[in-house]
């Protein structure tokens, strides 16, 4: 014990200390958001807690989703942050449990950064990489906060962390690198769909680069070719219990609503410019309903990991060979952002389930953070920099990259969460804002023809009978016949069905590949109910137990067989691996020291990063410094206020468009601030037009809902920011145009403009020479 206290790294102490401001919005507030990602996850934690504790360790099926006809949710999400988040779940709640997630991804995406440039770059490297990465924009708001999604987060501290034990395996050989990076390959599969083929790319590329790059051919280096390609096969075949039924049964779903040209998925629509990627960051307003923010990569980022472009391009930094990876994975990655990358994106077959291009900002803040190490520990040991300067570089810039992350640590506070029981995820469903924890219903059954309404007889249950959930279709079964219900379990229901006569037993379950039904004790296949997709069971005449159940299918025992076998393998190479005589088992635990005098450096780092942090909590943060806060009918940073009363159910209170002089051909981009004058019953559409002289439009922007927001759910202390987009046609003569705007709802017709007694108003007049 006395040898690993010596052994252990109290640079991993400071690192969790310059985790504190990314921390505090999670530590210090209670709940969290509502209206994110991150409330579709404690929903799914909470009804995942409910099978587990029921007796379903791995259930593929979300019984009380989409209006308790069933969800597919956990056949095809990766399950990884869930089963995680469940110790947490059990002793608290489920906002808990994934609100510790979100801490974890955070402080795990600090750490593996700061020991793979720790032992490669040095010390003081790692600590500016660590918060390079941590407080990069997406990892530390983005992703975490404006976004709310929990697996992507922690998919960063999975990345970090199993980069690292790759690094020391190629230092080392030794087996517990080996098992780290497999159980960490297998994570990365079982975190997040998507970010797995980044990260798993990423990953692999690294790996290919060393092994083109060793300098001479040895015994480790063959042995690093052999086992880190087998870590790779071992480990996507660990998580084979996942993927293979999701690739073999995705034609089970409707996945048309995660890709499409068109849709809010459309790669198309979310590429980034080099201006969007160089910005800085806004201060957050606390008066808007989604506060603004820009997808960028941070300033203190991409300067500190320019420099460290520009020093490998001019040979000044430690393992250039090394270095030149990340330098390439950047490029790469900042390409792929960009509009001019469109040709790749449609090329490539699996890219465009990406979905959005900027989503590459989390792993292109990886590349900035190792450079920026890279940076750190080229000034200290090829500069002519006086030690007493010297002992300040990496201070100073982890607190530059600190104290410009400050607005970002803003976020407004959350409402109380509310319950997460069957019920009150019911609740949510019926409002509209989303069903089965997703937005477009991306997993309906492909059986599916048209998506049923909920059912009264289902609701019952929910709201009345204690949560006990009847799925018959009680107005099928015939006046004399009987049927009784009993609840198994939540995923096994059994009917005693007493009938005179033969009918069909309906149930409102979607069918889904795993349902089994088996009459006295026998399986009988059953039958699709149109268009709803229901289960639909044929029962003779006579007494007769009916069970339904789910159960297995033959794609997801073979997974199984698959992760087992890989197991196996990977306990038996791992016993040879330690056999073996190649590499020492303490190399790893040596890292370069870029200047004699580290603990000064710490010590240092310690002081800034407290008095930050100190500064945040103690003053910033309870004087309200940091952030906007636009209170009644005004918008802290609107073009042009306004004042627009709509029938006196919504204003009209700012708008940012082009003033200058408008060309055929061109493109107007303008943003509409709304505000509830009162808590809205209707929902209102929106419309911007341009008239021609004779009052014909001639362009237009029309939306179901302003700012993608239906009305009924704004609030009166919020605004609603709302981006417009008109094209105006290159055949359009010359005239006078006029630019309008207005609310309407099919019912009513649109809302009178009470000062003007029209029912638009005009923003502008548009002259076309």
């Amino acid at each position: 014990m006395r040898g690993q206290l010596k052994r252990f790294d109290a640079g991993f102490l400071v690192v969790l200390l310059i985790c504190g401001v990314a921390l505090w919005p999670f530590i210090g507030r209670t709940s969290l958001p509502q209206g994110t990602d991150a409330e579709l996850h404690v929903f799914r934690l909470a009804e995942l807690s409910r099978l587990v504790l029921d007796g379903s360790f791995y259930p593929r099926w979300a019984p009380n989703f989409y209006y308790g006809f069933g969800y597919p949710i956990f056949n095809y999400y990766a399950p990884l942050t869930y089963y995680l988040a469940l110790p947490m779940t059990w002793l608290f709640d489920p906002v808990f449990g994934v609100k510790a997630m979100f801490i974890v991804g955070l402080i795990g995406a600090a750490l593996g950064m700061y020991g793979f440039v720790r032992d490669n770059w040095g010390r003081p490297g790692g600590y500016v990489a660590a918060a390079i990465f941590v407080y990069a924009p997406y990892l530390q708001y983005i992703d975490p906060h404006a976004r709310g999604v929990m697996p992507e987060t922690f998919s960063f501290a999975v990345f970090a962390l199993t980069l690292w034990a790759f690094d020391r395996f190629r230092r080392s050989g030794s087996a517990a690198s080996w098992l780290a990076i497999t159980f960490g390959l297998a994570a990365t599969v079982l975190t997040h769909n998507l970010m797995a083929m980044v990260f798993g790319g990423l990953l692999f590329g690294w790996f290919a680069w060393q092994i083109v790059t060793w300098q001479t051919a040895s015994e480790l280096r063959r042995q690093f070719g052999r086992y880190g390609l087998l870590a790779f096969v071992l480990g996507v075949g660990l998580a084979a219990f996942f993927w293979l039924p999701l690739g073999l049964e995705r034609d089970a779903v409707n996945l048309s609503t995660l890709v499409g040209e068109g849709s809010h998925y459309d790669f198309r629509n979310h590429f980034l410019t080099v201006r969007d990627l160089l910005e800085p960051s806004r201060r957050l307003d606390w008066g808007a309903s989604e506060p603004l923010y820009n997808y960028n990569l941070g300033v203190v980022q991409w300067v500190l990991g320019g420099v460290g472009v520009v020093l490998w391009f001019g040979r000044k930094v430690r393992h250039w060979q090394h270095t030149a990876f990340f330098v390439s994975a950047l490029a790469v990655l900042i390409f792929l952002m960009l509009p001019v990358s469109n040709i790749v994106w449609q090329a490539v077959p699996l890219l465009p389930f990406l979905q959005f291009p900027w989503r590459l900002l989390g792993a292109a803040a990886a590349m900035l953070a190792v450079l920026s190490g890279v940076a750190t520990d080229a000034l200290l040991t090829h500069s002519w920099l006086a030690d007493r300067v010297k002992l300040w570089v990496a201070p100073v810039f982890v607190g530059a990259t600190l104290l410009v992350a400050l607005p970002l640590s803003q976020v407004r506070p959350w409402q109380p969460f509310g319950g997460t029981e069957p019920v009150d995820g019911l609740n949510i469903e019926l409002t509209g804002r989303w069903l089965g924890t997703t937005s477009t219903a991306d997993f309906v059954p492909s059986t599916v023809e048209v998506v049923p309404r909920e059912e009264p007889h289902v609701l019952a249950g929910y709201f009345w009978n204690d949560g006990v959930i009847d799925h018959l279709n009680i107005f099928t079964i015939p006046e004399e016949a009987s049927v009784e219900s009993e609840i198994v379990s939540l995923l096994h229901t059994r009917f005693t069905v007493d009938t005179p006569v033969p009918f069909a037993l309906r149930l409102y379950i979607f069918a889904f590949p795993g349902w089994e039904v088996l009459i006295d004790g026998e399986p009988v296949d059953y039958e699709l109910g149109t268009p709803e997709g229901f289960i639909v069971v044929p029962v003779d005449a006579g007494r007769h137990i009916v069970d339904v159940r789910f159960g297995t299918t033959l794609p997801r025992q073979a997974g199984w067989i698959v992760a087992g076998l890989s197991l196996l393998a990977l306990l038996w190479a791992g016993w040879r691996l330690q056999k073996s005589k190649v590499g020492r088992e303490d190399s790893a635990e040596t890292y370069p020291q870029s200047v004699p005098f580290e603990r000064g450096i710490a010590w240092r780092n310690v002081g800034l990063v407290a008095v930050l942090t100190i500064s945040l909590v103690v003053v910033l943060e309870p004087l309200d410094l940091l952030h906007a806060n636009s209170t009644g009918f005004t918008v802290a940073g609107a073009q042009q206020d306004l004042a627009v009363n709509f029938g006196d159910q919504i204003a009209l209170i700012g708008v940012d468009m082009p003033t200058g002089p408008v060309e055929p051909g061109d493109t107007l981009d303008l943003t509409l601030y709304w505000k509830a004058m009162q808590p809205l019953a209707d929902n209102y559409r929106v419309f911007v037009h341009v008239l021609r002289p004779d009052d014909n439009v001639t362009a237009q922007s029309d939306k179901l809902n302003p700012g993608d927001f239906p009305t009924e759910r704004w609030s009166a202390d919020e605004y609603v920011r709302d981006r417009h987009r008109l094209t105006i046609p290159q055949t359009i003569p010359p005239g006078d145009y006029r630019l309008i705007v207005g609310l309407w709802q099919p019912e009513t017709g649109r809302l009178p403009v009470s000062t003007d007694q029209t029912d638009y108003y005009q923003l502008r007049t548009i002259t076309i020479d």
